[in-house]
Order: structure tokens, then sequence, then C-alpha cells
């Protein structure tokens, strides 16, 4: 090989190793630049998490809200039934027909 030849070898390593190192440092901004949207993905789930969370909490205390007073409602129907019996039988007893007519 020839000083020439070595000459062009070597510069065509060195090229070679130049054109890597840049993209070794291209590599290397955009693996950062991934880190960082990780940590921020991973930040912005741990919020939603807590919200979920929250809201889950919300949710159930709302349902159990809803079934005390369905619960309520059921008994307030059953009191009220009984009252109005009440009251026709009443008004049964004390005009025979219930119209007052006697």
């Amino acid at each position: 090989m020839t000083h020439d030849g070595q000459q062009n070898r070597l510069d065509q390593i060195e090229a070679i190793l130049l054109q890597t190192a840049q993209q070794q440092q291209t590599n290397t901004t955009a693996i950062a630049q991934l880190t960082e949207q990780q940590q921020t993905n991973t930040t912005a789930i741990a919020q939603l998490t807590a919200k979920v969370d929250g809201l889950t909490e919300e949710v159930d205390s709302l349902r159990d809200i809803v079934m005390h007073s369905i619960q309520n409602a059921e008994s307030d129907r059953e009191v009220f039934q009984a009252e109005i019996r009440r009251i026709w039988e009443y008004l049964l007893g004390r005009s025979g027909n219930g119209r007052g007519e006697g």
C-alpha cells in the first residue's frame, strides 16, 4: 500500500469516526429529550391517577348518599301509605261511605 493509499484510508477512517461521533451526539440529545418527555409523562400519569382516585372516592360517596336516600324514600313511602290508610279508615268509619253522606 502506498503512502497516498494509507493517507486516503486514514482519511476515510477519520471521516467515519467523525460521522459516528456526530451521530452519537445526535443520539445522546434525542435520548435526553426522550428522558425528559418520559419524566413529564410520568408526572402527568401520577396526577391523573390521583384525580381518578379522588373521583372514585367522590362517586363512592355519592353512591352511598343515593342508596341512603332511596332507603329513606322507601321508608317514607311506607309511612305515608300507612297514614293514608289510617285517614281513609277514619273517614270510612265516620261517614259510612267516605263521602260524608249518611
